[in-house]
């Protein structure tokens, strides 16, 4: 068994560096709690929000952990509390099977990390002192902090017990390496319902008998209302305020530091991956580089980040200038590029540098320089911006409240406009608008689907009723009924769109693996599949290099799966699938083009590692299954209960205070972990794959 337990040693590490991220985490989530009373009192809340064999998980434990989860993903959204909790009952779980088995950590293992893990750099004695403060601060107390040591290390004992039996044969081990290493280059077809059902002309006599057959699908269940409304933009309100050059500069004085900040300067150090078997390799490499020029230290001189660029970045252009990257960084404000690994530099200190952020085929060791600000006249005209659009909701809101009560009394939309028309910025007739007959869930022409104006009339029952000013896209309406149709058959005509619609989809669906199929069976060879795909209507595509685990497709629609994997490998070059490959809805015809198998003079080179990822993969299904069946007979056993009207209060209070989308103007305050950097699930693996490669050596 300790044999055993050493040969974990890679595992082991991993998760101690995780659990280290986590312990230091721990002091951003409770400074991010003490800013906001309500929910300070809710992560400190003893009330049970689930039990397992009687060790109960609190309320505070879930916020806590959802606030953690919140900043090491660097999401806006906060997990569901039942998926938080089903996390905390596996902790439990975990904890508790350690316990049966007696693989619960000693107080000598407890006290051997934390010697290693607050070891002094400089080598001097063990601060007792310093310690305590470091544990209190992160988790509360000391003995709370060594009680999450101790699960643990307690689960590194339970995971090595588990898995004690898994390995892998050299044969499969080979059968693997091929797979990773032989490339293909494939011509594919898509075929999807959504394709077919483009070219499908179905006349009328189809779509009403279709109608008449699925009659009871199209059953308005919900009164239909025609409503008339008068549209208050907020834009054209918002384009006659005044906006004094004082209250500009009280909204720049009133900007906390960092938003009055144009930009930081940043020195790169980039190493290329050439192929994908080298990533270990340079992952190393941006390591050594980083620990160099650290030597201990919490930041690192320009002068010296420069000297290693020079040296070692293989990104020639800014290599030459000392790493130093052209023009400055700022936020991301195209939501695409929030994985842009300089977006990391904005929320570190000067002089911070990076762990190695893997991007694309490369690594980046990235270094924050200094800071350059922005002036009031450079923040001027996003100020002005950002502060009408805040006085100009304020107003039309105001006047859209004057409207609503001239027309309750009126009950005359022309002339409330007419009225308003000067105040609103805007003409009358382009103040009024009207809906057909609509009822909740469908799609108004200019609002979309608007739950608020869906509120807003839900009340209103009988023509020439009126309600209040309602929120809509780009300003405010207040709406007048028309007419009211109660729930009914619909008539084909009102749905017709709809129908044509599902007919198409339906016939689409039948002919689906028809297709699929002739397009197969048409294609004489992987050349000749484009030919066979034009000739039902579709575009095959081509890829170069394929390896499997890569998905095969274009964007979303991009897919894979083990049968087609599996098809992909077996089939010899001018080979094309003789069943089309169903994933999904859709069904996949693949043709090899060319077939470079792989080198097995590189296998020896690579069987080690491929064997330790094996036996890695395989020990955490085992442990994962282990796991569900321990889970499984406590649930049988009624020895797991979570409570739903705790964790319902839980979402409830998240999203009653959920944060506002950020302002287009000027950026808003990041959040992040230490020192302002984001711990994203990417950097976490490369924790992973640092340890991997320590592991090598």
């Amino acid at each position: 068994m300790l044999k055993f337990l050493g040969r974990m040693e890679k595992t082991r590490n991993f998760l101690l560096i995780a659990f280290s991220v986590l312990l230091v985490l721990s002091l951003i989530v409770f400074g991010a709690l003490s800013g906001n009373q309500s929910l300070l009192n809710l992560a400190t809340s003893t009330e049970a929000a689930a039990s397992v064999d009687g060790e109960v998980i609190t309320v505070g434990e879930v916020v806590r952990s959802q606030e953690l989860a919140q900043r090491l993903t660097g999401r806006q959204t906060t997990m569901p509390a039942e998926s938080t909790v089903k996390q905390l009952i596996r902790q439990k779980v975990v904890k508790l099977e350690a316990e049966r088995l007696g693989l619960t950590a000693s107080d000598t293992e407890v006290a051997e990390y934390v010697r290693q893990q607050f070891k002094p750099a400089d080598g001097g004695p063990f601060d007792q002192t310093r310690y305590e403060q470091n544990a209190v601060r992160q988790a509360g107390s000391v003995s709370e902090f060594e009680e999450s040591i101790r699960d643990s290390i307690s689960e590194q004992k339970l995971i090595a017990y588990v898995t004690s039996g898994v390995s892998v044969s050299e044969s499969a081990v080979l059968d693997r390496f091929k797979r990773q290493n032989t490339k293909f280059n494939l011509s594919y077809v898509n075929v999807n319902a959504a394709a077919i059902a483009q070219n499908l002309k179905p006349d009328e006599e189809e779509l009403k008998e279709f109608f008449e057959k699925n009659k009871k699908d199209y059953y308005i269940s919900l009164p239909q209302k025609k409503v008339k409304y008068i549209f208050l933009s907020t834009a054209k309100v918002g384009e006659v305020l005044d906006i004094p050059e004082k209250d500009l500069k009280a909204e720049y004085d009133k900007l906390p530091e960092e938003r009055k900040r144009a930009g930081v300067n940043v020195q790169e150090i980039v190493l290329r991956v050439a192929k994908p078997e080298f990533d270990a390799d340079v992952l190393k490499k941006a390591n050594e580089i980083i620990t160099g020029l650290k030597k201990g230290q919490e930041t690192v001189s320009e002068e010296d980040f420069a000297t290693a660029a020079q040296g070692q970045s293989e990104r020639p252009n800014t290599a030459a200038n000392g790493g130093r990257v052209p023009g400055l960084v700022r936020p991301a404000t195209d939501p695409t590029k929030q994985d842009d690994p300089y977006q990391r530099v904005l929320n570190m200190k000067e002089g911070e540098v990076t762990e190695p952020l893997k991007y694309g085929s490369n690594y980046y060791v990235l270094r924050r320089g200094a800071a350059k600000e922005k002036s009031f006249e450079d923040a001027k005209k996003e100020l002005e911006v950002s502060l009408r659009n805040r006085k100009a909701y304020a107003a039309n809101a105001t006047l859209a409240g004057k409207v609503a009560d001239e027309l309750k009394k009126s009950k005359d939309i022309d002339a409330t406009a007419a009225k308003f028309a000067s105040d609103a910025n805007s003409s009358a007739s382009d103040m009024i608008r009207e809906t057909g007959y609509v009822k909740p869930g469908d799609e108004i022409k200019d609002l979309g689907i608007s739950q608020d104006f869906e509120t807003g009339i839900q009340s209103l029952e009988k023509a020439n009723d009126v309600g209040d000013k309602i929120p809509v896209p780009g300003g405010f309406a207040i709406p007048l009924i028309v007419d009211v149709k109660k729930p009914r058959d619909a008539e084909f005509s009102e749905v017709k769109d709809k129908v044509t619609e599902a007919f198409k989809v339906s016939k689409a669906r039948e002919q689906l693996e028809g297709v699929a199929k002739k397009i197969a069976e048409n294609a004489d060879s992987a050349a000749g599949l484009s030919a066979a795909a034009s000739g039902e209507g579709f575009k095959a595509g081509d890829v170069k290099d394929f390896t499997l685990g890569t998905p095969l497709g274009e964007g979303p629609s991009a897919t894979t799966s083990e049968a087609l994997e599996d098809a992909v490998y077996g089939l010899k070059e001018g080979g094309v699938t003789g069943d089309p490959i169903k994933i999904g809805d859709n069904y996949l015809v693949v043709g090899v083009l060319g077939r470079e198998d792989a080198d097995e003079d590189e296998f020896e080179k690579q069987k080690d590692q491929l064997a330790e990822q094996m036996i890695g993969r395989e020990r955490g299904t085992v442990y994962s299954e282990y796991l569900a069946a321990v889970n499984k007979r406590l649930e049988s056993e009624k020895k797991i209960t979570i409570y739903s009207d705790a964790l319902a209060r839980i979402d409830a209070f998240n999203q009653e205070n959920a944060p506002a989308p950020a302002p287009q103007g000027l950026p808003g305050q990041p959040g992040g972990a230490p020192g302002g950097q984001q711990i994203s699930p990417e950097v976490l693996e490369q924790l992973q794959k640092q340890v991997e490669q320590q592991q090598q050596n």
